[in-house]
């Protein structure tokens, strides 16, 4: 265990199926980072490598102890045997393969995904984007990893997919990807919006497990984001009989997802309503659905009287202004109001708010999250020089992390924008050709 506890981190282990290589380097999210900390144990660990060839399950758990070993056994010999690791995440670990056990893999995932176990079909995803994000393999090959998904009905999968598009949403919502993207993404959702749609008789019953009923959240939330026209009418349809009737029968799993896109589709009557019962609201939880997704509309002047409302403890109090600020600048129609709203508040933020509970590393790293561009780079560095004097508290770090950060998804759009969009669009094309 003491190569587990005793230094940070964990390993990518890589498997090479054409000569059975197996071995495993400290996993760095910032390839371009440096570690300064020396390990006691040179970043290596004891890896339990558990693992499956063709959905055949190998009986013992093979110990990589060394920076590398050969395994004869996890060599393919057929052109669509295929090596799955890790396998049940036994592990804390990440694992890449050679490319054509990727392809095999992918290929696996297309025709009979229920050849890998729910937890690696999540697994493969998840260790996809955040190896690419780490410049180990290739961004479009992670994107495969999302084709096989218009079969896919388990909650875990989705779950990891939508976590790891959340980056691809931050970096491309502005942008010309943004369009190819949400296309796609729709074709991707709608079998599971259907599929939800049939088995609760259009939507008049809740589904009976735990993991179904998280993933119709997963459903209904990812249809309405990449703009799924029945999705969005389903939750203006809801919102407004609760509005009419003034009673609320709305699934409380449901209503997240539910008021925050019936407030986005809707104007300032909805946002009006969702603030009324926001303020009459006695339980907490309803309480805290409500304020976040009342940061939802794309209504600039909304927004921006949202903002000034955070500032004012007798509509909003201090303890969740941050989370409020934070939750605007979420919206992409709200980011560059919130950070105006930063700049030219912060005096009086950090003289009015330093001393509670208020986060600033939490509202500098929110409001900055999507910056991904020259010149919010340098509204960053000004913002700091502009600022010196007043200071940052508990965001200083914060402040040097987001410009940090900010160059780091300048260097990423810089060295993926142009494929992940050539890849989006030839995606589209190949569907279009097959309906």
């Amino acid at each position: 265990m003491n190569t587990w506890v005793l230094q940070m981190g964990f390993p990518v282990v890589t498997i090479d199926t054409q000569t059975g290589g197996i071995s495993q380097k400290h996993f760095l999210l910032d390839p371009d980072s440096t570690v300064t900390v020396e390990s006691p144990f040179n970043y290596k660990w004891i890896v339990p490598i558990k693992w499956m060839k063709t959905g055949v399950i190998h009986p013992t758990i093979q110990w990589l102890k060394d920076k590398s070993d050969t395994v004869h056994e996890i060599k393919t010999s057929g052109p669509s045997d295929w090596v799955l690791a890790n396998l049940n995440v036994l592990g804390y670990y990440r694992v890449n393969y050679d490319q054509g056990n990727w392809d095999r893999l992918l290929i696996a995932l297309s025709d009979n995904h229920s050849s890998i176990p729910v937890i690696n079909r999540a697994q493969l995803v998840d260790d996809a984007f955040n190896l690419a994000r780490a410049k180990i393999i290739p961004t479009v090959l992670a994107l495969e990893t999302t084709k096989y998904l218009t079969e896919e009905r388990d909650y875990v999968p989705w779950k990891s997919a939508v976590n790891n598009l959340d980056f691809f949403y931050l970096m491309f919502d502005r942008s010309e990807v943004y369009g190819p993207m949400q296309n796609y993404l729709m074709k991707q959702i709608t079998p599971l919006f259907t599929y939800y749609k049939n088995t609760t008789g259009n939507w008049s019953t809740i589904p009976a497990g735990h993991m179904d009923q998280y993933n119709q959240v997963n459903a209904i939330s990812m249809a309405c984001r990449t703009g799924l026209e029945e999705c969005s009418t389903l939750t203006k349809t809801w919102f407004k009989q609760w509005m009419d009737m003034n009673t609320n029968r709305i699934h409380p799993n449901l209503r997240s997802t539910v008021y925050c896109n019936a407030i986005a589709a809707g104007g300032a009557k909805e946002w009006e309503f969702a603030w009324s019962q926001f303020q009459k609201a006695t339980i907490a939880s309803e309480a805290e659905k409500l304020r976040s997704a009342l940061s939802c509309s794309k209504q600039p002047w909304l927004l921006n009287r949202y903002l000034e409302y955070t500032l004012n403890s007798t509509l909003i109090r201090k303890q969740d202004a941050t989370s409020t600020i934070v939750s605007i600048a979420s919206n992409v129609a709200g980011q560059s109001l919130a950070w105006d709203f930063v700049r030219a508040r912060w005096t009086y933020i950090f003289n009015e708010y330093g001393g509670g509970s208020f986060s600033f590393s939490n509202l500098i790293n929110g409001v900055t999250k999507r910056f991904s561009t020259e010149y919010e780079l340098q509204q960053l560095k000004q913002f700091k020089a502009d600022n010196s004097e007043v200071g940052f508290g508990s965001g200083t770090l914060a402040l040097d992390q987001s410009i940090e950060r900010t160059i780091s998804n300048i260097k990423w759009i810089t060295e993926n924008k142009q494929n992940v969009m050539n890849w989006f669009k030839a995606e589209l094309k190949l569907y279009e050709a097959s309906s």
